[in-house]
């Protein structure tokens, strides 16, 4: 089967099925619950002090939002990429505009406190910043550029929680960026479809 080409996205993109807000919302809570029991059952196996890294302090949250309103400046370097910008409009532009304001707090909190957790308090211990970064970036494998992305962000993340001594701070930026991105995707514009 042939590939579509760009003026048959139009098409597609009617096509897609958007994922429900309540599904969604059961997935998170699940896969979220998932990373922070493998990583509880992992740290105490392993012997790995996550208790010490999960204190809060004012330094801590104050990099970590500073650092995850600073990713939104360059989400639009994105979405230059043409299937971004199709997984943009097609997927995640539709999708967000389904949350609610609470559904979007829950799914940052949930999503930057588990994924930090798990990736950056056990794996990237166990097996490094660059091999818990793909395997973050995979986790998020919505597309290859999204990836790419996820895994470059995921690296940052684990720089910010080496250099800081905590999980708190990539925690608060990874919700950071999170709720402001969902944000920004609920109050975009659909695109206009020019192909019909």
């Amino acid at each position: 089967m042939p590939l579509p080409d760009r003026r048959s996205y139009g098409t597609i993109a009617r096509q897609v099925k958007v994922m429900s807000r309540v599904r969604f919302l059961r997935l998170e809570w699940t896969l979220s619950f998932a990373l922070i029991a493998v990583g509880l059952a992992w740290a105490t196996l392993r012997g790995l002090p996550l208790a010490s890294l999960c204190r809060p302090t004012a330094r801590a949250i104050g990099s970590g939002a500073t650092f995850g309103a600073l990713l939104w400046l360059v989400m639009p370097v994105l979405f230059w990429a043409p299937g971004m910008r199709h997984v943009r409009d097609t997927v995640l532009v539709p999708f967000s505009r389904s949350l609610r304001t609470r559904d979007i707090v829950v799914i940052a909190l949930l999503s930057g406190g588990s994924e930090e957790f798990f990736f950056r308090g056990v794996l990237m211990p166990e097996i490094g910043l660059g091999a818990s970064s793909v395997l973050f970036g995979l986790l998020h494998a919505v597309n290859w550029v999204y990836v790419a992305w996820a895994a470059l962000i995921g690296a940052g993340l684990g720089l910010l929680a080496t250099h800081g001594g905590s999980l708190v701070a990539p925690a608060v930026a990874h919700a950071t960026f999170n709720l402001g991105a969902l944000l920004v995707l609920r109050g975009r514009q659909p695109p206009h479809d020019t192909t019909s």
